[in-house]
């Protein structure tokens, strides 16, 4: 049997991992992109983001087996998702990810191919 101590941090204890469960699940109602922002290409590198778009375009890198899909105009890095990209042309996605300058040019790069969303198939 809990003495009357025991008791009392048994149920604060309770009380603690109730209260963080309704933050995790508040957070997630109101930030489901974990505070992700509309990209656009005056965002500094290292701005989480999201881009909803059509697929114009998808290659794989000379070496890595990386992919990069070009979403409405903006390239889209995939390490390694070279060999399980299911991703076409004309397919409507939503990726969210870091902003990076590559060579000059505003990038998003994601950290698997988990992180883009296919909302409507070609």
């Amino acid at each position: 049997m809990l003495t009357r101590p025991e008791r009392r941090a048994v149920v604060i204890m309770v009380g603690v991992i109730l209260l963080l469960a309704a933050l995790y699940a508040g957070t997630m109602v109101l930030f489901p992109d974990g505070g992700a922002v509309s990209y656009q290409d005056d965002l500094s590198d290292g701005t989480l983001v999201y881009l909803e778009g059509v697929v114009f375009d998808t290659k794989i890198t000379s070496n890595g087996g990386h992919s990069i899909l070009n979403v409405s105009g903006v390239d889209v890095f995939v390490p390694n998702g070279g060999g399980e990209s299911v991703i076409l042309p004309g397919d409507r996605v939503r990726v969210v990810g870091l902003v990076d300058t590559y060579a000059g040019t505003k990038e998003i790069v994601v950290n698997s191919i988990n992180e883009i969303t296919i909302l409507v198939w070609s």
